[in-house]
């Protein structure tokens, strides 16, 4: 019967180890490339690779894959935004605003479709 009426504890560290090795590949991405689709897709790379991680041992529910996912992504992302696309000057004020609002709006729909995939069937007893 699986863990039917045990709540299982995260594991920040565990998660917190994805997210750094997405921060290693989205800021080697934003330091050789400098282009931001290809950052943002790299940290949402890490995110898929995740899911279906999640999706493989079948032990996520919708809400906690969603948190997940989140957590990871924001961990991926911060350190390249912050090194890397703030501090650049060719982009005005206006253009890191739409592109950070699209890259949120995005990230929230890929995660959103990463928990979808990565919660577990339904179980019938």
């Amino acid at each position: 019967m699986g863990n039917l009426f045990l709540r299982e504890k995260e594991k920040w560290l565990t998660w917190s180890l994805w997210g750094f090795v997405g921060a290693a590949i989205t800021l080697y991405t934003a330091f050789s490339t400098q282009t931001p689709h290809l950052i943002a897709m790299s940290s949402i790379g890490i995110v898929v690779i995740l899911a279906w991680w999640m999706q493989r041992t079948r032990r996520f529910d919708f809400g906690r894959a969603f948190k997940v996912c989140c957590y990871v992504l924001v961990l991926s992302i911060l350190p390249a935004f912050i090194l890397v696309l703030v501090p650049s000057d060719d982009l005005n004020r206006y253009d890191l605003i739409f592109q950070g609002l699209s890259f949120v709006t995005f990230s929230l729909l890929v995660c959103l479709l990463c928990s979808w995939i990565a919660k577990r069937p339904k179980q019938y007893y």
